[in-house]
């Protein structure tokens, strides 16, 4: 019996450890904005045609368009941030940027520079319905063509989406 009482006595009791920092969660998306960047993983989903995809600034194509699952509401603005690439405009000349949502003509810029540019306006409520994805076509004119292979392109494209 003696040698149950010393098994039964040598048991230790486990270390105490205090509980670890706290931290907050991470904020989720603002709810106010739907953006797509085009390193994101499901950039992809969202565009109908002619724009790569996986580079922080993406190539445009002959007719570049997106899609994107909103629900129509008052205050909502197109927001396209994009670059024109000093190449391209050497040998074009200045590029006129058409924006479209659902097939009405939103706006248009004029590029004589190359460089950044912000386009950022509202868009109409009665352009939108409810259940239907918002399709935004963004064409340049001219496009360059590249004498590698004849590719046409537009310009690159940061980031694209809506805010209210």
């Amino acid at each position: 019996m003696g040698s149950f009482c010393g098994i039964a006595g040598c048991t230790r009791i486990p270390d105490l450890f205090p509980m670890p920092a706290q931290k907050q969660p991470p904020a989720g998306p603002d709810p106010n904005y739907f953006f797509i960047r085009f390193t994101d993983r499901d950039a992809g989903d969202y565009i109908v045609r002619d724009i790569q995809t996986g580079d922080n600034q993406v190539w445009t194509f002959d007719h570049p368009e997106l899609k994107f699952p909103l629900e129509p509401r008052p205050g909502l603005y197109f927001r396209m941030i994009f670059w024109i690439h000093f190449r391209t405009l050497h040998d074009t000349g200045p590029v006129t940027l058409v924006v479209k949502v659902n097939g009405h003509e939103l706006g248009r810029v004029r590029c004589e520079h190359d460089g950044k540019y912000v386009f950022d306006q509202p868009v109409p409520m009665d352009w939108l319905r409810s259940g239907e994805p918002v399709r935004v076509l963004a064409e340049a004119s001219p496009l360059w063509t590249s004498p590698d292979g004849g590719a046409h392109l537009g310009y690159l494209m940061e980031e694209a989406g809506f805010h209210w």
